[in-house]
């Protein structure tokens, strides 16, 4: 396991994003089924791939240049999170009831002027926004976006590893000082 992770992703791993993207939505989209659960799908593959990069760019190096190192963890990571989408899917809906005393206030009947209308500064601009339809997105913000995932993950883990590795060692001193006194 490395210990450290660069913030920013490496150009092998931007390049290797751009020739997987295409044909990884497409197989995503084509297992779920929609292209919007796909775009939910094949982040977390990316992702995947991006916290394994260093141990997946030194096999490449050891097997002699190998390029198929990484093809075939990305394949094994779709594979995985197909599964996974698929028992998530599979898993009983669940139902919302709210239930509220709140009653709407009745309309009002008279002529004069009605109370403002509130509004946030988002719902004012939201009219001038683009849509919020994902466009097409450039191989380097989808690699950018899964290695800042994978790198929070890394980190995660790290701080994980440091308090269970300190408990341990409490407790050992704990039992060293109890068999000495």
């Amino acid at each position: 396991m490395r210990l450290r992770m660069a913030q920013e992703p490496p150009a092998d791993y931007v390049a290797f994003v751009g020739r997987h993207l295409e044909p990884l939505r497409r197989e995503a989209a084509r297992v779920v089924g929609a292209d919007a659960d796909a775009d939910r799908l094949y982040p977390d593959v990316l992702t995947d791939v991006a916290y394994r990069w260093g141990w997946l760019d030194l096999r490449t190096h050891l097997h002699r240049g190998r390029s198929d190192v990484a093809d075939n963890y990305l394949r094994g990571a779709l594979v995985r999170r197909c599964q996974r989408w698929r028992a998530e899917d599979g898993a009983e809906p669940v139902m919302i009831e709210v239930w509220s005393t709140y009653a709407p206030p009745p309309p009002r009947v008279d002529a004069g002027p009605g109370p403002v209308a509130r509004s946030s500064a988002a719902t004012r601009l939201a009219a001038h926004l683009p849509t919020t339809r994902r466009g097409e997105v450039g191989a380097l913000a989808e690699a950018a976006i899964a290695w800042c995932h994978a790198y929070e993950a890394h980190r995660r883990h790290r701080v994980t590893a440091l308090v269970a590795a300190t408990v341990l060692f409490v407790l050992w001193a704990l039992h060293y000082l109890q068999s000495t006194a």
